[in-house]
């Protein structure tokens, strides 16, 4: 029986209250009118789903921290030879990513100038006859999607540099990335104040985790309370752990691959013993499951995955970067790093995502060799300081300055963590080798200085 949209179905049979009657509809819906879901994912097709957009007078911009795509339109001012490549380079120069560019051929737009900026027109049809010629010929308009947000200094200088090569350049607007709702009716009269709301696109997603260990647990623990199902493998019994928080636990991956039905499969071993668990995997099972990494270092667990896995799976690196003592009390505003590296069902990957982002992570889409190159300078060059503090044996005394104390307390972190950490670190991120080269050197240089200064004041 046709209906005037899918919630409107859902709506239809909780006022009638029909019995004997189904509706096509989303979670959301059957939620909202009060409905049991008889059965999830009937679509043929998981790339098929609905994209809604929300105009405003006034554009209303989404946090600088969330992940964005900016749309822009503009026409260059002639056509010729190479004028795209042109267009496009102001982009290139900066990397800044384009997810998407469309042309549409169409007659040329002339710029008004007005109080608010140019004003875009259709040429009139002049009188005469090359006027008339000259307005029939078209010019081409562009569509591009930026992955960036429209207030990225980087975005500004290349939108005033493309105004250089095209005459009309318009910022159609800025959005979440992943589609999310941002802000709410009520929010419109204080813009300044948006706010994320809770994603809503999220359903009960099936998650395995191989390798049950401390962190492993943790990450189980927040996602089966956000109302997902979870399983668990891994060499060691942790039966009795999985009970305790809801999870199913399987001493034998296989099996756990057999009878789970899994949207997700998160990889979460040490990064010694990564390329090991994951050789062991049976393949076969693997067939179309989405697989993620939550290893410290990114382009050991990137390169691995794409040899070993089957084509048919999609693969996400992430780098939660938070652990069980800092995200204890929650993970709002913890960094969470991610790389789309092969992703074909994006609605799956949007689902995996959002089980970050309702948490109120603080969502980072970066590349496995920039991740990498970042780490070094940070992550690996913490551990680094607080092992050689370590060496020191250094302690608490009277007279603690608080610098003191937060070097004692990066002993008492870099130190909690295994050698086996520290060494992956470096052994598995080749920048990290570079870092240890330049923290020696540092040492030296000022050891020398010191020596300087002393025979400066003989």
């Amino acid at each position: 029986v046709p209906a005037y949209d899918t919630a409107g179905s859902a709506k239809m049979i909780a006022e009638q209250k029909l019995h004997d009657a189904a509706a096509i509809c989303s979670a959301s819906a059957a939620e909202l009118f009060g409905l049991e879901v008889l059965e999830n994912g009937i679509e043929d097709d998981t790339n098929n789903f609905t994209r809604f957009l929300l105009l405003h007078c006034q554009p209303l911009l989404p946090p600088s921290e969330a992940p964005c795509k900016t749309t822009v339109v503009f026409q260059p001012s002639t056509n010729e030879a190479g004028i795209l490549f042109k267009a496009l380079s102001v982009f290139a120069l900066r990397e800044i990513d384009l997810c998407k560019i469309e042309s549409r051929p169409g007659r040329r737009v002339s710029v008004s100038p007005s109080a608010d900026g140019p004003v875009a027109k259709r040429p009139r049809s002049g009188n005469s006859a090359s006027e008339a010629a000259a307005s029939a010929q078209f010019e081409y308009t562009f569509y591009i999607d930026l992955l960036a947000h429209s207030s990225d200094q980087k975005v500004v200088n290349a939108l005033r540099h493309l105004d250089e090569i095209a005459p009309f350049v318009r910022v159609l607007g800025c959005f979440p990335a992943e589609g999310i709702l941002i802000a709410s009716a009520a929010q419109q009269t204080q813009p300044a104040e948006l706010v994320r709301l809770r994603s809503q696109r999220s359903v009960a997603m099936r998650v395995g985790i191989i390798g049950f260990g401390n962190f492993g647990q943790f990450l189980a623990q927040w996602f089966v309370a956000a109302g997902h199902q979870l399983f668990a493998a891994s060499r060691t019994d942790y039966s009795a752990e999985a009970a305790k928080i809801g999870v199913t636990f399987f001493r034998d991956t296989a099996a756990m691959l057999r009878e789970s039905a899994l949207d997700v499969l998160i990889l979460a071993p040490s990064i010694i013993s990564f390329e090991k668990v994951l050789g062991a995997l049976p393949m076969k099972l693997l067939e179309g499951v989405l697989v993620v990494d939550v290893l410290s270092v990114k382009i050991l667990p990137k390169e691995a995955m794409l040899r070993a896995l089957p084509a048919s799976c999609d693969i996400v690196c992430s780098h939660p970067m938070f652990g069980p003592e800092s995200g204890k009390s929650g993970w709002r505003d913890l960094p969470f790093v991610y790389d789309a590296v092969r992703v074909k069902d994006r609605h799956r990957y949007c689902r995996f995502l959002s089980l970050w982002e309702e948490q109120g992570c603080k969502m980072t889409n970066l590349s496995c060799e920039e991740h990498d190159r970042m780490a070094a300078g940070s992550q690996f060059i913490t551990h680094l300081t607080g092992r050689v503090l370590g060496k020191l044996n250094l302690s608490s005394t009277p007279i603690n300055t608080k610098g003191f104390e937060s070097l004692l307390a990066l002993i008492d972190s870099t130190s909690a963590d295994s050698f086996d950490l520290f060494y992956a670190l470096y052994a598995h991120n080749s920048n990290s080798t570079e870092q240890l080269t330049m923290f020696a050197d540092a040492l030296e240089s000022i050891r020398a200085d010191l020596l300087a200064f002393k025979q400066a004041q003989r």
